[in-house]
């Protein structure tokens, strides 16, 4: 295990917790992206226009290949209160394949749960994915992720759920009883075809304080993101309108606190929560640990330790004094600030 991995875990003294409500929580989930190469300028990290990055994960410029990564980003997402992970996935054999099998194999252990997303890999024309190829890819994940993983594998409505990201989906979605398919994008109100936000671009753009309202979709879902920002794309050209797309870019507005209250006030008509993401770097939505860009120097707001915050809030769980007094003084003492130097100073010495 990393070191830093073993100096975030520390803060987690499980013993202290007292009691967990028993009554029904929503399930948390996260989009999870298993795409990245090691070092800076390898693959999803600056290696091209279309993987451009601004933020740097706590431990650098990871491989999503690297079991050391992978334990530490699964022990994390359990310490947040993370149920479920949505794995992006881009087709057989894949380099996204690969690393999914690796995170697979490793979810017991952290009991942990995950769906695959499938990515429109074939491209853009929505007529690429017709019924033979859902037939095919269906029939893919089944053999290699369901039947293979079948207690880590997710199940929703009593069945296997499968992801599809638009425009899968938009001229041809499969009439099944083996799977729960459910189709993810943006733009749904008027798009028509989807089931299910990707974030929660209804609110965009979001760049100055104003009041929100959530849109809870199909089976109970709502979709979060403690941000949005790919006006790095439009500087690369590849892009446009990126203005308009724009939540909380600095964290200013506190705006994934503002999700989270309005779930916890509307907590009946919530089965599934989806937060956008742990790791999608080039859009700027990642809850993972990691130094920013643009976040105010004096602005204390990490949306990794707001998402546990909230899970917890959302589950009920209570603590011992003991416990409180702890956390306050870490948080009083540290700060994230502290956090990410002394995580540094333990990847330095590694």
């Amino acid at each position: 295990m990393k070191p830093i991995a073993l100096f975030i875990a520390v803060l987690l003294p499980l013993g202290l917790i007292v009691t967990a409500h028993a009554e029904q929580n929503p399930i948390v989930a996260v989009y999870f992206y298993a795409w990245y190469g090691e070092g800076l300028g390898g693959r999803h990290w600056n290696d091209s226009a279309y993987t451009p990055i601004v933020d740097e994960p706590l431990i650098g410029y990871y491989s999503s290949l690297d079991p050391d990564t992978i334990e530490w980003q699964l022990r994390l997402l359990k310490q947040a209160g993370i149920d479920v992970l949505f794995i992006s996935w881009w087709g057989p054999n894949s380099y996204e394949d690969r690393a999914a099998r690796l995170v697979f194999e490793n979810l017991k252990r952290f009991d942990l749960k995950a769906a695959i997303l499938v990515e429109p890999y074939l491209g853009g024309d929505p007529s690429l994915y017709d019924y033979e190829w859902w037939l095919q890819v269906l029939d893919y994940i089944k053999k290699n992720y369901i039947d293979k993983y079948p207690s880590v594998y997710f199940r929703w409505e009593g069945k296997p759920l499968v992801l599809a990201y638009n425009p899968i989906g938009m001229k041809c979605r499969p009439n099944t009883d083996e799977f729960t398919v459910r189709i993810v994008g943006n733009d749904i109100d008027n798009a028509g075809y989807q089931d299910w936000d990707l974030w929660p671009d209804y609110l965009a753009p979001w760049t100055t304080d104003k009041p929100i309202e959530l849109r809870v979709r199909q089976d109970g879902y709502v979709a979060i993101a403690p941000r949005f920002d790919d006006r790095v794309f439009c500087e690369l050209g590849v892009r446009t309108g990126c203005d308009q797309r724009l939540l909380d870019p600095n964290y200013t507005l506190q705006a994934y606190v503002k999700q989270w209250e309005w779930i916890l006030q509307h907590k009946d008509q919530v089965r599934l929560i989806a937060i956008y993401s742990w790791n999608e770097y080039h859009e700027r939505s990642q809850i993972e640990p990691h130094y920013d860009a643009t976040k105010p120097e004096p602005l204390v707001y990490d949306p990794y330790a707001l998402t546990r915050a909230y899970t917890e809030k959302l589950r009920g769980i209570e603590y011992s004094k003991e416990y409180k007094a702890l956390a306050q003084g870490l948080g009083q003492i540290m700060g994230v600030a502290f956090l990410a130097g002394a995580a540094a100073q333990f990847i330095r010495r590694a």
